[in-house]
């Protein structure tokens, strides 16, 4: 499975340099508080691009909530479409006044044991938000460029990569 990251940018990249270039008279107090001031607004651009992932994310969430009521709203139609036509059935069913029909009809087969424990109204895979940034995400690390370093031979990196029990403490 890939990796998933965000990329957060350097806070001090994300500042404008003139905030911490050396002053004219290079005032050792005055270069400290534009490195901080450069900082500090790092700091809140850093803020305001999780926030705009985060924006982002929780709009698909929301979305896919909406997709998931939809759903739930044409399935609670559907039941109740079943509880209008109930009654008509079952007062034709309890009309029968022979009761060897019942003994004679075999009816359909009962499977009892059908355990349905998730996915009632949603879909079984992800939702398509999540597969986006399962896309977008870098693969595993080349190992197999360490390979000439290993005296172990060619694929032994990506297996020590693999295999939890190598980095597993005893």
């Amino acid at each position: 499975m890939p990796v998933v990251r965000y990329q957060i940018r350097d806070e001090y990249g994300l500042a404008d340099p003139e905030l911490y270039k050396p002053t004219k008279r290079d005032d050792p107090e005055e270069i400290l508080e534009g490195v901080a001031m450069a900082g500090l607004v790092g700091v809140l651009r850093q803020l305001g691009d999780l926030a705009e992932f985060a924006a982002e994310i929780f709009h698909d969430l929301h979305e896919e909530v909406m997709t998931t009521a939809v759903r739930g709203h044409a399935l609670m139609l559907r039941v109740q479409q079943l509880e209008a036509e109930f009654p008509s059935t079952e007062k034709s069913f309890m009309s029968q006044t022979n009761p060897l029909q019942f003994i004679y009809n075999t009816g359909i087969d009962w499977h009892p044991n059908i355990q349905t424990d998730q996915n009632l109204i949603t879909r079984g895979d992800l939702p398509r938000f999540i597969l986006d940034s399962y896309e977008e995400s870098r693969g595993p690390p080349r190992l197999f460029m360490l390979d000439k370093f290993d005296v172990a031979g060619a694929g032994a990196c990506l297996k020590r990569y693999s295999d939890p029990s190598f980095s597993r403490w005893t």
